[in-house]
C-alpha cells in the first residue's frame, strides 16, 4: 500500500504574520494601562504589609522584652526604635525597611509598651496615582490594615 506524500506547507503569507502582529498589537495595548494600575496598587499593598510587620516586630520586642520600643516614619522608610538606647532615629533595633517605589507615608510615631498597649493612630499610605490605604493601630496594639480605594 503506498501513501501518497502530502503536500508540504512552507510557511505563512505576509498578510497572515502583519494579522497576528496586529492584534497582539491591540490586545497589548488594551492590557497594558491596566497592568499598570494592578502594579501600582501592588506596590501600595505591599508597602502597608511592610508596615504592619515592622510594627508587629516592634510590638513583639516590647512585650519579650519588657521595654518600650517606637515606631518612626522617615519619608519612604519604617524604623524600629528603642528609645532608652537611643534618641537618635539613625540608631534603629531593627535595619530600616525601605517602602516600593511610589509610596509615600504619613502618620505619628507609634509606641508600644511592655504589655503591648500602643500609642498611636493611623497611618496613612498613597501612592503615585493618588490611591490610598491606610494602617491602624488600635490602643490594644492590634494592628488592622484597611483595603485599599481609590
Amino acid at each position: 500500500m503506498r501513501y501518497r506524500a502530502l503536500r508540504s506547507v512552507n510557511g505563512f503569507s505576509l498578510v497572515e504574520l502583519l494579522l497576528v502582529v496586529a492584534l497582539v498589537a491591540i490586545i497589548a495595548s488594551v492590557t497594558l494601562p491596566a497592568l499598570n494600575g494592578t502594579m501600582s496598587a501592588y506596590r501600595l499593598r505591599a508597602s502597608a504589609d511592610i508596615i504592619a510587620s515592622e510594627l508587629d516586630a516592634a510590638r513583639v520586642m516590647a512585650i519579650s522584652r519588657g521595654a518600650v520600643y517606637e515606631v518612626h516614619f522617615n519619608g519612604n522608610q519604617v524604623s524600629v526604635i528603642d528609645p532608652q538606647e537611643s534618641t537618635d532615629t539613625n540608631k534603629a533595633v531593627r535595619r530600616p525597611k525601605t517602602l516600593e517605589q511610589g509610596v509615600t507615608v504619613t502618620g505619628p510615631t507609634v509606641v508600644f509598651r511592655p504589655r503591648g498597649s500602643a500609642v498611636g493612630g493611623t497611618i496613612n499610605l498613597t501612592n503615585e496615582k493618588g490611591i490610598t490605604t491606610s494602617v491602624t493601630v488600635e490602643v490594644s496594639g492590634k494592628i488592622l490594615v484597611s483595603p485599599i480605594s481609590d
